[in-house]
């Protein structure tokens, strides 16, 4: 069956839900079996759930749910979503993503022929309630907008992976490396603590398990980012939890490249 569960995890996020919610109940959904919407509580301390309840209360095109994940991390709430959905296809889409209408209409057309594909990334244009700073084009990538790569298809090259913002993942290939052993080392943002890595590790993961990791700029979204992102010090936080979780993900880099270490027992205290 060709059927999607969108999964958005939030943590209080009721300052940005609405827009999201309404690009959600204006998708294309008629070429698919069915559909659904999980909406992953991340330990919230705002009216996010009540904003939900009454922006949803009448929409009625596919069933709908609040689940609560207490445990603070997105890769916490992201595993929280894939427990509670049920479908083939799963959709990230983040509290701030307005998905195009044609989104998953797209999305299908890919990942049908192709059955390899484990996740398949698109194309984010930033938006904000202020004029975007002049450094933000040098650093778009930081936030999960931007043309991921210069052409269409399965991913290339040393950064290989597609960032978590609209993702969708092939549940069978979720569950085979799952059955493999793989588990989160990164735990994702949590709260103000801006680590992140855990999308970057799925993907290498799925490499490693011999599945594909593609991108298509046919799939397209707008991620709206709140002013208070868009200052210095935010995205210096930024780039230090990126940097943080390239610690994890280096280790799976190094393996899809080859490299073999001469692991002594001064190896692992080099590491630490």
């Amino acid at each position: 069956m060709t059927s999607f569960s969108i999964i958005i995890c939030f943590y209080n996020a009721g300052g940005k839900l609405i827009p999201t919610l309404e690009h959600i109940k204006h998708l294309d959904i008629s070429n698919i079996t069915t559909c659904e919407l999980i909406l992953v509580n991340n330990n919230s301390n705002d009216d996010s759930c009540v904003i939900i309840q009454e922006e949803m209360k009448e929409f009625s095109v596919f069933p709908w749910k609040i689940v609560d994940e207490p445990n603070p991390g997105l890769s916490n709430a992201r595993l929280k979503g894939i427990a509670e959905s049920q479908f083939e296809y799963m959709l990230f889409c983040d509290d701030d993503n307005w998905l195009a209408s044609d989104y998953i209409q797209n999305a299908i057309s890919i990942l049908e022929p192709n059955k390899t594909i484990a996740v398949l990334g698109g194309y984010g244009e930033a938006v904000s309630d202020i004029e975007l700073p002049k450094w933000f084009a040098r650093i778009k990538n930081y936030y999960a907008v931007g043309e991921q790569f210069p052409t269409n298809g399965k991913v290339h090259g040393v950064r290989n992976v597609v960032y978590g913002a609209g993702m969708i993942v092939r549940r069978t290939a979720w569950e085979y490396i799952v059955s493999n052993g793989f588990t989160f080392f990164t735990l994702g943002r949590t709260g103000r603590n801006l680590s992140s890595g855990e999308d970057s590790e799925l993907c290498l993961a799925f490499q490693i398990a011999e599945f594909d990791i593609w991108y298509d700029n046919s799939l397209q979204f707008k991620h709206f980012i709140e002013s208070k992102r868009l200052t210095n010090s935010y995205l210096k936080q930024l780039q230090n939890g990126m940097s943080s979780s390239g610690y994890v993900t280096r280790f799976y880099r190094n393996y899809l490249f080859g490299y073999k270490p001469h692991v002594t027992k001064y190896f692992w205290l080099k590491e630490f």
